[in-house]
C-alpha cells in the first residue's frame, strides 16, 4: 500500500539515543584529544584506556540527557514523516469534493500525530494504525475519483434524459436496452461515490473523537488506552477499506 510504514518503536528510539551518544561531535573529539595526547607522550595504551572511560562517561552523560533525548526524537519524527510522505496521493489532482476529504483527513492524521508527541509514552500501537489509515484512505480516493470521472463523462441525467427520448420507440428497443442498463450502472456508481463522501465525512468525526481521547488519556492507564485507540483506528481503517471494496466492484461492474 503506498505510503505505509511500520511504527516507530521504542527501540528504534533507543538505538538513535546510543547512536547519538556514540557520535557526539564533543564526546569524539575528547576521546581523540586523548588518543593523540598519548601518541605525543608516548603513553597511548595508558592514555587509550583513560580516553575510553571518558568517552564512555561523556556518552552516558549525552544519552541521559533530556534536552538531547528531546532533539534526537524531534529529529526521527520529521525524518521519519518524510519518509511517509513519499509516494503519497497528490489531493491536487483529485476532483474538489473528494481532494477536500482528502484534505481534511490529512489534518486530522497531523493533529492525532501531535496530540501522540505530547503524550508521555510513545503510542506504538496508536501510531501503527495512523500509519496504515491515510493509505486506506488514499485508496478509497483513488477508487472514488474513478467513479467521478465515469459519471462526469455520462451523467445519469443525459443518460435518462436521451433514454426518455427513445422508449417506446420498438424500432430502437435494442438501444433502449442498452441505455437502460447504462443507467442501473451509474446509478449504482452514483450511489457507491455518495456513500464514499457520506462516510469519509462520518469517519472525519471519528477522527477527531480518537484525538479528543488521547488528549485526555491518563498515564496510569496508557497500556489500556493504547490498546482501545488503536481499536478504534483500526476499526475505521477497515470501514475504509469496506468502502474502497464497495466502490471498486461498482466500477468494475460498469
Amino acid at each position: 500500500m503506498p505510503g505505509e510504514m511500520r511504527p516507530y518503536r521504542r527501540s528504534e528510539y533507543n538505538r538513535a539515543l546510543i547512536v547519538n551518544a556514540l557520535t557526539q561531535p564533543f564526546n569524539v573529539c575528547l576521546l581523540a584529544g586523548i588518543v593523540i595526547a598519548g601518541l605525543l607522550l608516548d603513553l597511548l595504551l595508558p592514555l587509550l584506556i583513560v580516553g575510553i572511560v571518558v568517552y564512555g562517561i561523556a556518552a552516558a552523560r549525552t544519552y541521559f540527557d533530556e534536552d538531547e533525548a528531546n532533539k534526537v526524537l524531534e529529529r526521527e519524527r520529521k525524518e521519519r514523516r518524510e519518509r511517509l510522505e513519499e509516494g503519497r496521493l497528490d489531493p491536487r489532482g483529485l476532483a474538489p469534493p473528494i481532494a477536500g476529504l482528502m484534505n481534511e483527513g490529512r489534518r486530522r492524521e497531523q493533529r492525532i500525530r501531535e496530540a501522540i508527541d505530547r503524550a508521555d509514552l510513545p503510542y506504538d500501537e496508536v501510531s501503527q494504525e495512523v500509519d496504515r489509515f491515510i493509505p486506506a484512505m488514499e485508496d478509497g480516493a483513488r477508487r472514488a475519483q474513478l467513479l467521478y470521472e465515469a459519471l462526469a463523462e455520462s451523467p445519469p441525467a443525459a443518460v435518462e434524459q436521451r433514454l426518455a427520448q427513445v422508449r417506446g420507440d420498438e424500432s430502437r428497443a435494442e438501444l433502449t436496452a442498452a441505455l437502460e442498463s447504462q443507467l442501473a450502472v451509474l446509478r449504482r456508481m452514483e450511489g457507491q461515490l455518495q456513500r464514499f463522501y457520506d462516510e469519509m465525512e462520518r469517519i472525519l468525526v471519528e477522527l477527531d473523537t480518537v484525538r479528543g481521547n488521547l488528549v485526555s488519556v491518563s498515564a496510569s492507564t496508557e497500556r489500556v488506552n493504547q490498546e482501545r485507540l488503536a481499536g478504534d483506528v483500526r476499526a475505521l481503517r477497515e470501514e475504509v477499506g469496506a468502502v474502497a471494496a464497495g466502490m471498486s466492484e461498482a466500477y468494475e461492474s460498469g
